[in-house]
């Protein structure tokens, strides 16, 4: 899981619950058709999305694009499309014109993605309330027949939350898997179509488009060309069958600037038109807002459980609300991509899966229905990405579900710098040396070694010049970038060059670290620093604000080097977070008897200083032979300024300044602030070598 899923907007106001002292309230709407811009919903979510275009028209406006009039919602102007499935039938949006979302044709109302279903966080949005309110605005008083009779994955039964919420404004929710049937039926008051694999009948068409003409609300849903899950052209035919304006284009959206954690979960509060504000309009059951702070505790009730980790609970008031359950991940489910290196010495993406649709069958098993104690992380914010609440849930038994997950194997722990990390850890220690539950397919010394050695190129992000020590790597204006202190063990590498972000598997079509030997250099230099070389577990400091800042590394930004260590030597090097220095029961940097319980540790801008206590552990851990690996970055330059007086505790001469690295000739993808080398010495020929890798 991407950390920054997980962990930003705090204080966001949604479904009546507000965190902390914000007073920011929603409107209570009774009358939608009223509705202003003051009443609508903050921003919608449309993850894994397409874009919307127009049939061919004949009335003089630019064939292909639909008019502001019909788009209720578009894509920010910072969005791009992409083509991710490779087959060169994107149709390209010119420069300046709006990217459409969500657009409305009569009584067809289109949307760009699955807007709604259990396995997004579609619900922490306004995407529930908008199509909610699709249904009042088009939808007499009758049955909202759901197509499960295409192949469909995002089928009725994916879609229980919203479909629960229909029910409660009036309206029923049923699948069908004869759509040409259910919509000449008496109660017919709307078909919805998600992406359908298969294709329609022209009797299919047929009775849908006389449904339509005759005033009933058709909703067609489709999604981004991601490995072609997006069936546009069946969307298309039936667009076309049903003589809508609307077309689907074979595409993906992106976003790098406004979205829920990835560039392909793009988030808009762009409106174009005023003329839909009923359909935008923020729903509230009527109930006073409810302040949520996170030292205090809730009786609340489990009403729906999306996966192993996410919750929706009500709360004694009637108020729900969506739980992220802090301190654990669980694989994902659906078609959301996994990860698959976050787990340590797991390759088979398939069984993993799997693992995730049994880690969902866990948590309805001891959490569904189930009457709860909802509490905080100390020190930790009640609130984090999508606005979910990131709470812990005490089972009636007085057990925690968290660690409980944890302890069977059900889930792994997220190092998310929460207070419980460390007996945590050795929960999931404990499990994975039993190989419980999803453990069972771990195996470490299972991973391929990379084919060479050599490193021949790096590139390093929003970099600073470092000083100090032996230059290892130098940008191609001789600027220092790596320095060491083979005497003391240090190292100051002047950007986070092993950021899991640039790799190509996460690139999204951004230009990646692909060429450039960033995890190999990294493992060299510990191999040359530690006394034993890179024979022990890496660890990774989160314990100084590094999980929530953007210009550093935490334990969950670095999957990829992690995958790479197992690879290292026949045994396999663990990568770990630590939160705590001196440790307790987490991660050690010594054993009881002073030697390294480490190779190495990595620490880099930390956004809260070293106590004397934590200064000194680190200091002692050098002097036993650990390696310490510091890593700045001018996006905090206010950061490297608490290094200062670790180095002095490490008595080494290697530090940072403050000025950037740059370079508009050797770069990443154009862009000056991610310059490349080939200035570099292999570690071994400037410090020595350990030699213990494979």
């Amino acid at each position: 899981m991407h950390r920054r899923q997980f962990l930003t907007g705090l204080g966001i106001s949604l479904g009546g619950v507000t965190v902390g002292s914000s007073t920011r309230a929603r409107t209570v709407i009774t009358d939608t058709t009223a509705a202003t811009a003051d009443d609508r919903v903050d921003e919608l979510l449309f993850d894994s999305s397409a874009g919307l275009l127009a049939a061919p028209r004949t009335d003089g406006g630019d064939p292909g694009f639909l008019p502001d009039a019909q788009i209720v919602a578009a894509a920010e102007p910072t969005a791009t499309t992409v083509d991710r499935d490779g087959n060169d039938d994107t149709t390209a949006y010119p420069d300046g014109e709006t990217i459409p979302l969500m657009a409305v044709d009569g009584s067809v109302v289109a949307f760009a993605a699955p807007f709604a279903p259990d396995d997004s966080d579609a619900g922490s949005y306004g995407n529930e309330d908008v199509l909610l309110n699709v249904f009042d605005a088009y939808a007499d008083a009758g049955t909202i027949y759901w197509d499960d009779g295409h192949d469909q994955f995002y089928d009725r039964a994916s879609h229980s939350a919203v479909a629960a919420r229909a029910d409660t404004a009036g309206h029923t929710v049923a699948a069908t898997t004869d759509i040409a049937d259910a919509v000449t039926r008496e109660d017919a008051a709307a078909a919805v179509v998600t992406s359908p694999a298969d294709p329609f009948s022209a009797a299919e068409q047929d009775a849908l488009a006389a449904f339509a003409a005759d005033g009933g609300l058709v909703v067609l849903m489709s999604q981004s060309d991601y490995k072609n899950y997006d069936a546009t052209a069946s969307l298309n035919d039936l667009a076309d069958g049903i003589d809508t304006t609307i077309r689907f284009n074979d595409t993906q959206v992106t976003d790098d600037q406004h979205n829920a954690g990835a560039a392909f979960a793009p988030t808009t509060a762009t409106f174009p038109s005023d003329d839909h504000a009923s359909l935008l309009a923020a729903r509230t059951d009527g109930t006073d807002d409810v302040t949520i702070t996170a030292d205090e505790t809730y009786t609340v009730d489990v009403v729906r459980v999306t996966d192993g980790d996410t919750v929706d609970v009500r709360f004694r008031d009637g108020t729900t609300d969506t739980v992220r359950i802090v301190g654990i991940d669980t694989p994902e489910t659906g078609q959301t991509t996994e990860r698959v290196a976050e787990y340590e010495g797991i390759t088979d993406a398939a069984a993993l899966k799997a693992r995730g649709d049994a880690a969902t069958a866990y948590a309805r098993d001891a959490l569904g229905g189930q009457t709860v104690t909802l509490s905080f992380d100390a020190g930790g914010p009640a609130r984090g990405d999508y606005g979910r609440l990131l709470g812990y849930l005490t089972l009636p038994d007085g057990t925690t579900y968290n660690r409980r997950a944890v302890a069977d194997g059900v889930a792994r722990v997220y190092a998310s710098a929460f207070s419980q990390y460390d007996d945590y850890w050795a929960a999931e220690a404990t499990a994975r040396a039993a190989g419980d539950g999803l453990w069972e397919l771990s195996d470490p010394t299972a991973i391929g070694g990379p084919d060479s050695r050599s490193v021949e190129s790096l590139f390093f992000p929003d970099p600073v010049a470092v000083t100090g020590g032996q230059t290892v790597v130098t940008s191609a204006d001789s600027t220092p970038l790596v320095t060491a202190d083979a005497a003391a063990r240090v190292a100051a590498v002047g950007g986070p060059l092993i950021d899991e972000g640039f790799e190509p598997a996460e690139s999204d079509g951004a230009a990646t670290n692909e060429g450039h030997d960033v995890s190999m250099f990294v493992a060299e230099l510990i191999d040359c620093l530690a006394a034993d070389g890179l024979s022990a577990p890496v660890l990774v400091d989160g314990g100084h604000g590094q999980f929530g800042s953007d210009a550093a590394l935490s334990a969950e930004d670095v999957a990829y080097f992690q995958r790479f260590l197992e690879g290292w030597s026949p045994a396999g090097v663990d990568l770990d977070g630590v939160t705590t220095l001196p440790h307790d029961t987490g991660p050690a940097l010594c054993h009881d008897d002073g030697t390294p319980a480490a190779s190495a540790l990595i620490v880099s801008s930390p956004t809260t200083a070293f106590t004397a206590a934590e200064r000194r552990a680190v200091a002692d851990f050098a002097d036993a032979g650990g390696a310490v690996i510091l890593i700045g970055s001018a996006a905090d330059t206010d950061a490297l300024a608490r290094f200062a007086p670790l180095t002095d505790a490490l008595d080494t001469t290697v530090g940072f300044t403050t000025t950037p690295v740059t370079d508009r000739t050797h770069n990443l993808g154009g862009d000056p602030t991610r310059p490349t080398t080939t200035a570099l010495t292999e570690p071994a020929a400037v410090l020595g070598s350990n030699a213990t890798s494979q």
